[in-house]
């Protein structure tokens, strides 16, 4: 079974597979499911999770569910006991805090992949300014929308803020920011025009590049830090083997590659 939705607080599952052993005489008989692996995941990995997920549960048989959001929101929903095992954040703050409460396990936290913060700017703007994309085009009259993640939920927002600050640019183009609850908002608003030009993690913007005609510049790390992206087994989980098993397999070489190959570093 596979279920996608993409807004805050639902789930995508995948692989809800039931398993089969053969009894005497070749009869197939159907066991009980595998309790699904669900994990907390930071918006950003939108791109990539599921599809690392339905691997992990072809290799395993455990299936997996995946609720999306900024990782200060699923930080949040964790404090307050929300039913999760793993928890896949966009940096090592919200989980290292996690860990400190007791909320996630510190021997189990691990930095999966380095992200980058890129500026994406949709191909009519950089036609209109005649410019390649970087922040001197923020200042444009072409631009009247930068989108960029909550700073105080989302990493790739702070690093955003952070950019601006260091290029003096977060006072004069203060009334031009829209901020998304989380990235995969951010990107939503690039996606439908309403702003021109955000701040994205480099695999949101390349998936959006093969939606809307648009181009990107990486700005970690002379612009912003590299943001490495940090996950831990949540203390109160049921499922902490399962767990522990899907953060070998992504820390794996084939799992590895694959983050390569979509935007973010080892």
């Amino acid at each position: 079974m596979f279920r996608t939705r993409l807004s805050r607080g639902t789930t995508l599952i995948v692989g809800a597979a039931l398993f089969q052993t053969l009894v005497a005489g070749g009869t197939p008989v159907a066991q009980a499911e595998e309790a699904p692996l669900h994990i907390a995941a930071a918006a950003d990995l939108m791109p990539v999770l599921p599809d690392l997920a339905r691997s992990f549960t072809k290799k395993t048989g455990i299936p997996v569910r995946i609720s999306w959001g900024a990782s200060g929101e699923e930080a949040q929903a964790i404090r307050h006991g929300a039913p999760y095992d793993l928890f896949m954040a966009a940096d090592r703050s919200f989980p290292d805090r996690l860990a400190r409460k007791g909320y996630l396990q510190k021997a189990s936290l691990k930095v999966y992949a380095k992200g980058i913060l890129v500026l994406w700017v949709s191909k009519k703007t950089l036609d209109r300014a005649h410019v390649l994309p970087g922040t001197g085009v923020l200042s444009s009259v072409s631009v009247h929308r930068i989108a960029l993640a909550n700073p105080r939920l989302a990493p790739y927002g702070r690093a955003a803020m952070g950019c601006l600050r260091s290029r003096k640019l977060s006072g004069p183009l203060h009334k031009k920011l829209v901020y998304g609850n989380s990235l995969a908002q951010a990107a939503q608003y690039l996606r439908t025009g309403a702003a021109q030009a955000g701040f994205l993690s480099e695999s949101q913007a390349m998936a959006l590049g093969r939606l809307v005609p648009g181009d990107f510049v990486a700005l970690s790390p002379h612009c912003s830090p590299w943001l490495p992206q940090e996950m831990g087994i949540v203390a109160a989980s049921k499922n902490k083997k399962s767990a522990k098993a899907f953060e070998d397999y992504l820390l794996g070489a084939k799992a590895q590659g694959y983050l390569m190959k979509h935007g973010y570093h080892g």
